[in-house]
């Protein structure tokens, strides 16, 4: 009973840790349109994007690096550094403007970048592999469902902080209700700092392991599954950030519902996409999950592209936001899973994803900040933003397909060589942890 308690309090653990990382990113679209609502604003779009630019990209380029100090047990610690180092960044956000001589005491750009982008991104990015990482090693059974459960944290984070923060902006001002935010985030991830215990036997004499193994670029297919990831990930979370600011500049009716409750709903479409995947990879054949993943990031080019599309139905954006919520989710969740499709040698696994995670932070800086600059050079026209994700995203997928088709004609030679054996590839079995 004790040790189903500890491993099911790992899953709770991960996902208050989710929901201080992901869930404050999928939230960012709030933030994106409050710095921009000013006349005149902060910055242009396109500048204002590169605070939550810079958060995902130290949350995946530091923590990519970090997976060997938890190997060697020091999951808790990363824990602690990452929440005091987050919630100090969002301190320090919540002082920006406010002892300044503008009597409206609006923030200031550059003072939001240094400690919202770039302080707070360090401490996500630390708290980035403990999230992720401890939870499967107390499952044999139902370790989809944990990961799963886990992997919601994020997407419930991008649906609670968006109305939590707006509504407090309305009441107590931006200083103190970024004050708050920073109190909440404290507390709950020193909470899930508290609860994760790592499992003694797996942090023992553990071997040396790549931060990134570069060599994994000489595989033709793994190459071209990183490919696809990079592309697809530089598009996905362009309406994440511009979909408020999107809806307040077209004056969509929305029927009274404010504008930053469509990231709520986005968040919303991509619970289910971070939990079905996860458990339709153990049902599938391994290779599916590349299938599955690629045809994802298609439908999210198609649907970035019918984005200014929609006109003046919100039934419609509706539909749309739920859709794209759940396909971007999964496109996300099945990343460690497709990779383990590609990857003979499972010990060499975190070596190989470290490669994508770095390469999805330099794609990020490649999707949002210019699809900003696209918006301004466009006088404010959305179709030029959409066509750019809408490329980003149908070129991912495209490459995912092809990874895809790749392995299974490897997979059909394997079965006419061992006549009608089984393929290898096809036993590999690997749940994502994020």
């Amino acid at each position: 009973m004790a040790s189903k308690l500890v491993a099911w309090m790992q899953v709770l653990a991960g996902f208050l840790l989710m929901f201080n990382t992901w869930g404050l990113i999928n939230a960012f679209g709030v933030f994106q349109e409050y710095y921009t609502s000013f006349s005149p604003p902060l910055s242009n779009p396109s500048s204002v994007s590169w605070i939550g630019s810079i958060q995902i990209f130290l949350l995946l380029l530091s923590g990519s690096a970090t997976g060997t100090f938890v190997d060697r047990g020091y999951a808790k610690t990363l824990a602690f550094s990452g929440c005091g180092l987050l919630a100090l960044g969002l301190l320090f956000t919540s002082f920006s403007g406010e002892f300044g001589k503008d009597e409206i005491k609006r923030p200031v750009y550059y003072q939001i970048l240094l400690s919202q982008g770039i302080l707070s991104g360090l401490g996500m990015g630390l708290l980035l592999v403990p999230s992720t990482a401890v939870v499967p090693t107390y499952f044999k059974e139902n370790r989809a469902l944990a990961v799963g459960l886990a992997n919601t944290g994020a997407s419930i984070g991008g649906i609670i902080y968006p109305i939590v923060t707006r509504q407090m902006i309305s009441v107590v001002g931006f200083h103190w209700a970024v004050r708050i935010t920073a109190l909440l985030v404290l507390l709950s991830t020193a909470l899930g700092g508290m609860m994760l215990v790592q499992r003694p036997e797996l942090t023992q004499n553990p071997g040396k392991r790549k931060l990134w193994d570069w060599k994994c670029i000489g595989d033709g297919r793994y190459a071209l599954f990183a490919a696809g990831i990079f592309f697809a990930f530089a598009g996905l979370y362009i309406p994440y950030f511009y979909i408020t600011a999107w809806a307040r500049d077209t004056a969509i009716p929305l029927h009274g519902l404010q504008p930053y409750y469509l990231v709520c709903i986005l968040n919303a479409g991509g619970l289910a996409g971070r939990i079905v995947p996860p458990l339709l990879a153990d049902r599938v054949s391994a290779s599916t999950t590349l299938l599955i993943q690629g045809i994802a990031a298609l439908c999210c080019g198609v649907l970035a592209a019918t984005w200014t599309s929609i006109g003046k139905s919100m039934a419609a954006l509706l539909v749309w936001i739920v859709a794209y919520g759940l396909f971007s989710g999964s496109v996300i969740s099945l990343i460690p899973a497709s990779a383990a499709v590609l990857t003979t040698d499972l010990k060499s696994l975190g070596g190989r994803l470290g490669v994508v995670f770095a390469g999805n932070a330099f794609a990020i800086l490649l999707g949002n900040p210019v699809a900003g600059a696209i918006w301004k050079q466009t006088a404010g026209d959305w179709a030029g933003l959409a066509i750019h994700c809408a490329a980003f995203t149908l070129a991912g997928g495209a490459l995912l397909v092809a990874c895809w088709v790749w392995v299974t004609r490897i997979q059909r030679k394997v079965e006419i060589d061992n006549h009608g054996a089984r393929p290898v590839l096809d036993s590999v079995r690997l749940n994502p942890p994020a």
